[in-house]
């Protein structure tokens, strides 16, 4: 059964609205469940990546998670503090800083990884698999559209310079 719609200042059928009160939601309920861990939402699924897959650099984690370099660095480092990663120089790259998860890292990412799976089951409790797999599809063609667009205007933006 369909959940009775509010209209709020025409905003229900804005797909940007929709998605940034989703996105709060979800991440209000992450944050609560980790925050006895001194960790956010953000710093958990950067521990999480690179938990899957180590020895990333910073610009390749701040692309990966649609995360600002700035904000990556100050995420690395609070965690780094924790004793969650360790910071190494690129050898081939002296200018690149690769973040790896500690064994301390590793075992928080593990514990604590299944926390964001478990918010999305309770976001999709009355929705088919079928119902799940059309939003998932739906909602990246909707980022893949609008990076595409940002690509552009950002692309518009240096050809003027």
């Amino acid at each position: 059964m369909a959940a009775a719609r509010r209209e709020f200042w025409g905003l229900d059928d804005s797909i940007g609205y929709l998605a940034r009160i989703a996105f709060r939601r979800f991440s209000m309920i992450v944050d609560r469940r980790i925050a006895r861990h001194g960790l956010a939402a953000g710093q958990l699924s950067l521990l999480c990546n690179l938990s899957a897959e180590d020895g990333l650099a910073q610009h390749v984690l701040s692309a990966r998670l649609g995360i600002s370099e700035a904000t990556i660095a100050v995420a690395v480092r609070r965690l780094e503090a924790l004793g969650l990663l360790d910071r190494k120089v690129n050898c081939t790259n002296r200018r690149e800083t690769l973040v790896f998860a500690t064994e301390h890292g590793h075992s928080v990412a593990l514990a604590l990884g299944s926390i964001s799976n478990d918010v999305n089951v309770i976001a999709a409790r009355d929705l088919s698999p079928c119902e799940i797999s059309t939003l998932v599809d739906l909602l990246s063609r909707a980022i893949q559209n609008l990076r595409e667009e940002s690509e552009m205007i950002a692309g518009n933006a240096t050809d003027g310079a």
